[in-house]
Parts: structure tokens; C-alpha cells; sequence
């Protein structure tokens, strides 16, 4: 059994302040018959995800924005519009120089795209078209494509040259997927570099290996479960192994490098359609805010553009409400400090998991199930026609409430030990955890019925 070694693999982190996980599949291989590509996507400036709907020069489109006030923003880093074409990206490090990893063209090229594309031929003509024409071009990425001709491929790109690898042909994707994270096997110092987010790329292979080996890839089941994959591709460490015993069996744990981590931001994997089906039954099923603290919601382009309240852009924050709640789970877990530093590589392990399943994971976990559950019958009406704009907003109207519910359930889940308690002049954290005297770490705490924040 592998235990962790905080101090040894500290050693070995390598700094990614902007990097991302994905997977694209043929429909040749998934066990419906529809291609999918899949983000979990890190961000050290993009924390607060939200979900946008715009109108391009061509098509409405579904997509998630950085925190922004303005009613367009500039960039877009995933989406899909009502052609059935969607699009996403990871950064791919030192692509058009050993040193530079810039990449500030992706986002409004990503936005472009899904205003005005319908086809991955049309992004490639696309992609050719703003390579030639600006000199001022950055892009140090891949590009992971879709449409409704059951075309889907990652474009390799660098400022000023791409190679596409398209996941139907056979001498390209063997198994009918393919993998990338933060370096590109086409770049000129691919040799030369330290393969950025080799860890991940070495968790997803085995992850999709291990789940669905020669067989049928389930997506739904990928975009629940890759997100919240908790195997180190390196160390070979997986934190289901030996876990605490419950949420006050405190274990301070390294975590870093794997698949969801402190700079995840929300993840999304969008599902094709097969032959004969409307494009707009194509589906981004997407979890906004960090991926192990919130849930993941199927989301349809309808006539009325209806998006859940709790992951849509608020007029009023400029933020989603289910991304902000997510970030105060993730403190919750991420909640190991250093000179009064929160630690963004180590965790308590027992605030994730523990044997008791009260751990954040667990609970969203269990929660995301029901979500899920609704969410696949009502796509299978949606297929089958027997139902349409209004089912959907019912729908989203009860996500709403769901997570409302579960988020104030968890984060007041100490209430009743409070009430039950004679000493109401001890602090208690959100989590449970009891504390006689005024904590000193930064945190949210309850004092007699009252939430404290303590910074």
C-alpha cells in the first residue's frame, strides 16, 4: 500500500499556474455512438467560472467566461452552439519557444469559432485564416474540436503552424481517443521540455485503460468521474488506498499534479449526436467551480436560452453562484496553512474522503447522482421528442433548488451539534470540528448559532 511522502514529492511539483486535462473519443467507440470531447480545466487567474450564452455572427451559443462585467467578454474556454460544433483547449507549454508559454489568442479564437463555425473543416479553414492574416497571433495550444458529422480532433497549434489529429482515423487513435495536457508531441522541444502535465496525461491513460479497456466508453461516466480521479500518474499514489477514518482523522496530504487540484476550475465534457438527431440535442454536461465540490448539470441549447440560475452568469456578481459555493468547499479541504499561508499543494485527505463517506467528495458525490439520474431522462425525452423548451427550465428550476439545499445542508451541517452542545462560547467549523478556544486559522467557524469569518 503507498503512502504519501509530503516532503519528497513537494520535491517533485512542477508549478503549472494554467494548465488543463482532456479527452476526445470517436462515436465509434462510446457506447451510444456519440463523439464527446472532455476539459477539466485549471486556471490560476480564471477561479470564478460561470456559464454565458451569446450570439455570434452566425450562431447562439453556450460557453464558460473568466469573471468578467462585460456583456461579451473577450474569450470563451469551452462551449458548444446550436450547430452541434464545440470546442475546447489546453495550454501547451514552450510550443513556439523553449521558454514561452503564451497563449492569449485561444480564448477569443475559441470565441469566434463557436459564433460562426458549424463544422471542424470550417475551424480549420478558421484556424488557417487568423494564422496568415495576423502577425500579433498568440497560440501555444490544443485545440479539441466536434461537430455533427461525427468529425472530432485536437488541433496542435503554435503562432504560426498546426497539426490535426483526428480521432476517427485509426493510425492517429488506435483505441478511438486521444489524451492531451500541457505539452504538444508536435512541438519542437518536445524532446527538450519537462513535458508538462505528463502526470495527469499518465492518470488519464490509465483511467480510461482501466475503466473501459477494449469496451465501450461511457461519457456521462467519464465527465463524473475523471474530474474527481484521485491517482497521481507519477507516484502511482491513489488516495482511495488508505484513507482517514473520518472527517477528524485529520491527514495533511500531498496534492498536486493530479487531474482535480487547486487550480481546477470547473470541467465539461460535450456529447455529440449520432445520425439523424437535431444539433441542438447536442449536450455539454459541465460542473462550474471546482470540480469535487460541485455538481455536474447537463446543459441543452433551447429556443428560450434558459441556463440554471446557479451556474449562469449573475448580473448582479458577475459570478455563478454554484462556483462561488464550490470555492468554499475547496477551503474546506485545502485548509493546511504555513505562516499563515494557505497551502495550495497539501490537503486534509479526511475533509475529501473518509471511511465515514462524510467527506466533501463523498457528499457531492452522492448528491451529483440524483442530478444525474433527472438529467439522463430528461436527454432521453429530449432524443425521443417528448419534451422541450418548458421540461428544461422545470428541470434547471429544480437544480437550482437541489443545490441550494445541499449547499446550505453541508456548510451548516454543524448546526445541530451546536444546538445539542451546553458550551455555545466554543467556535465550530463548518465541517463539524470543535474548538475551545478562537481559532486562529483563516476560515469560516460558527459562535453561538452566529457564522464568524476569521481571516
Amino acid at each position: 500500500m503507498k503512502r504519501l511522502t509530503l516532503i519528497l514529492l513537494l520535491a517533485l511539483a512542477i508549478a503549472e499556474a494554467s494548465a488543463c486535462t482532456a479527452v476526445i473519443a470517436s462515436g465509434k467507440v462510446t457506447a451510444d455512438g456519440r463523439p464527446f470531447i472532455f476539459k477539466n480545466r485549471d486556471s490560476s487567474d480564471g477561479i470564478n467560472n460561470s456559464l454565458l450564452t451569446l450570439k455570434g455572427s452566425k450562431y447562439q451559443y453556450v460557453g464558460v467566461v473568466n469573471y468578467s462585467t462585460s456583456s461579451s467578454p473577450a474569450s470563451m474556454w469551452y462551449g458548444h452552439n446550436e450547430a452541434g460544433f464545440a470546442i475546447l483547449n489546453t495550454l501547451s507549454y514552450y510550443f513556439n519557444s523553449p521558454t514561452s508559454k503564451a497563449n492569449t489568442s485561444a480564448g477569443p479564437l475559441m470565441k469566434k469559432a463557436l459564433g460562426q463555425c458549424a463544422t471542424v473543416d470550417e475551424f480549420e479553414a478558421l484556424l488557417q485564416q487568423t494564422q496568415a492574416q495576423s502577425s500579433s497571433v498568440t497560440l501555444s495550444t490544443n485545440f479539441a474540436v466536434m461537430d455533427t458529422l461525427g468529425n472530432v480532433a485536437f488541433f496542435e497549434t503554435s503562432n504560426r503552424s498546426y497539426t490535426k489529429f483526428d480521432c476517427n482515423d485509426e493510425t492517429v487513435a488506435p483505441n478511438g481517443y486521444l489524451i492531451r495536457t500541457n505539452y504538444s508531441f508536435t512541438s519542437p522541444y518536445y524532446d527538450s521540455t519537462n513535458h508538462v502535465g505528463e502526470q495527469r496525461y499518465k492518470a488519464a491513460q490509465k483511467y480510461m485503460q482501466d475503466t473501459f479497456g477494449e469496451g465501450k466508453i461511457d461519457a456521462v461516466k467519464v465527465v463524473h468521474e475523471l474530474p474527481r480521479y484521485l491517482y497521481h500518474g507519477n507516484t502511482e499514489v491513489n488516495l482511495w488506498e488508505d484513507i482517514p477514518d473520518d472527517i477528524n482523522d485529520v491527514r495533511n496530504t500531498y496534492f498536486s499534479n493530479f487531474i482535480p487540484r487547486y487550480t481546477s476550475t470547473s470541467a465539461s465534457l460535450m456529447q455529440g449526436i449520432t445520425s439523424g438527431e437535431p444539433p441542438t440535442n447536442t449536450i455539454s454536461w459541465v460542473a462550474i467551480g471546482w470540480p469535487c465540490g460541485s455538481f455536474t448539470v447537463p446543459i441543452i441549447i433551447t429556443p428560450s436560452l434558459v441556463l440554471p440560475e446557479v451556474v449562469k452568469r449573475s448580473p448582479g456578481t458577475y459570478k455563478s453562484e454554484m462556483c462561488t459555493d464550490a470555492l468554499e468547499f475547496k477551503k474546506q479541504v485545502f485548509n493546511i496553512y504555513h505562516d499563515g499561508k494557505q497551502s495550495t499543494d497539501s490537503i486534509d485527505l479526511s475533509k475529501l474522503i473518509n471511511k465515514e463517506e462524510t467527506g466533501i467528495l463523498q457528499k457531492v458525490t452522492k448528491a451529483d447522482l440524483v442530478v444525474c439520474e433527472r438529467g439522463l431522462d430528461l436527454i432521453d425525452q429530449l432524443r425521443n421528442g417528448t419534451s422541450g423548451d418548458n421540461e428544461v427550465a422545470d428541470y434547471y428550476n429544480w437544480v437550482d433548488s437541489y443545490w441550494r439545499t445541499f449547499h446550505q445542508n453541508v456548510t451548516i451541517s454543524c448546526d445541530d451539534i451546536i444546538k445539542d452542545d451546553d458550551n455555545d462560547d466554543a467556535y465550530y467549523s463548518i465541517t463539524g470540528i470543535v474548538f475551545k478556544e478562537k481559532p486562529t486559522q483563516p476560515g469560516i467557524y460558527i459562535n453561538n448559532r452566529r457564522k464568524v469569518v476569521i481571516r
